[in-house]
């Protein structure tokens, strides 16, 4: 039994010895300290978040209404991939939506940048003509999405719906 109390107290040194020498600096032969070069980022990059690179182009030159509509309902289908437990009140109106993203989910973690191109000034989801986008929760699995159209008008003819009912 003493015998394994030394041998743990030998241990616990022989680690404090190698965590105290971690962060010393090591000299070259020449007896300058050695460095490692600069580091990879001048400054710490911002943290980037799921919409930074998959709503990427959204409501741009290269896009289309519908392609957009499509970008965003991919997004969001993406977020609910990796948040597995939600209930349609944390997406049945907009701004449900919206708190859903930027970290009012079961994870705490945001999916939305605060101020990406697909939220207008009201900090609501909208589509290329800045109209917000209407969600309507069919099941836990499933969100159509509505887009007024060019009219700005919803529940008119020119209405964009995801995914497509015809």
């Amino acid at each position: 039994m003493n015998l394994r109390i030394f041998g743990a107290c030998v241990a616990l040194i022989i680690l404090g010895v190698l965590i105290s020498q971690r962060g010393a600096e090591l000299e070259t032969l020449d007896g300058a300290p050695r460095v490692y070069g600069d580091p990879v980022f001048s400054e710490e990059p911002a943290d980037s978040v799921l919409s930074d690179t998959m709503l990427a182009g959204y409501a741009g030159e290269n896009t289309s209404a519908v392609e957009d509509l499509a970008m965003m309902a991919h997004y969001i289908d993406s977020v609910f991939l990796l948040v597995k437990e939600r209930d349609t009140a944390d997406y049945s109106t907009n701004e449900d939506l919206v708190l859903f993203l930027h970290g009012n989910n079961s994870h705490r973690m945001p999916f939305l940048a605060k101020n990406g191109s697909a939220l207008n000034g009201k900090g609501q989801l909208v589509d290329r003509w800045n109209s917000p986008l209407i969600p309507h929760p069919i099941s836990r699995k499933l969100l159509e999405l509505r887009s007024a159209g060019p009219d700005k008008i919803p529940y008119t003819e020119d209405d964009l719906l995801w995914p497509d009912r015809e």
